[in-house]
Parts: C-alpha cells; structure tokens; sequence
C-alpha cells in the first residue's frame, strides 16, 4: 500500500511540474509578445510624428511606410482596421475629423495592450 501512495505522490508532482513549467512557458510567450508590439507600436507612433512633421520629406515616408508594414504582422486586427482607415481618411488631408481617426488608433492600440480607455481623451497631431 506504501509503494502505491509513493508511485501516486511521484506521479502527481511529475504532473504538476510539467504544468508549471507548461504556465510558465506560456506567460513568458505573452509577455514576450506584448513586449515586441509594445517596441513596434512606438516605432511605428514615432514615424508617424515624424511624418506629420514634415510630409514632403521622402524619407520620413519610407520610414513611416517601414515601420507601418512591420506593425501589419503583429498588430491586432483591430489595429490594422484603424490604421488602414486613418491612412485612408487622414494621410495628406487636413480636415476636422482627423483627431477622431488618430484617437481611434490610438485607443485600438492601447486596448491591444491592455491599457484602459475609459476616460481617454480625443487627441490630435501638434506641430
């Protein structure tokens, strides 16, 4: 009866380390991920700026367009959907609507880092 209580308690903590390293494993790919959209999303925010600084500038366009096509594979489909519409309507336009599109964007990138929304406020582009 002893060695049947052994053999269980050996097979339940071989279990529960298996589990254990299988959680961790897990977390870490999520933290690992949220850290790279992070790095892109602030790569991507910068490019942007850079661009509304001075649009006729062919290289801040190359760099923007560079860091947009990196954040397409790891942003949220959300995300994209915003930004997509924020080219659409916004790029190389000046109208009233464009701090709605920009805070769109912004808060599709924040809620894909799980920052709260809540009492955000409408943003827009400042030179």
């Amino acid at each position: 009866m002893a060695l049947y209580i052994s053999i269980l308690g050996a097979l339940s903590a071989i279990l529960v380390s298996f589990i254990g390293a299988w959680l961790s494993n897990r977390n870490n790919i999520v933290l690992q991920t949220r850290k790279l959209k992070e790095e892109h999303y602030i790569s991507y925010i910068e490019a942007l700026h850079n661009l509304g600084l001075d649009a006729a500038n062919p290289e801040l366009l190359r760099k923007y367009i560079f860091e947009r096509d990196r954040l397409i594979l790891i942003a949220s489909e959300e995300v994209v959907r915003k930004m997509l519409l924020f080219e659409e309507k916004v790029m190389g336009k000046l109208n009233a609507q464009n701090a709605m599109y920009l805070t769109q964007l912004i808060k599709a990138i924040r809620s894909d880092l799980k920052l709260g929304n809540k009492n955000f406020p409408e943003i827009e582009f400042k030179k």
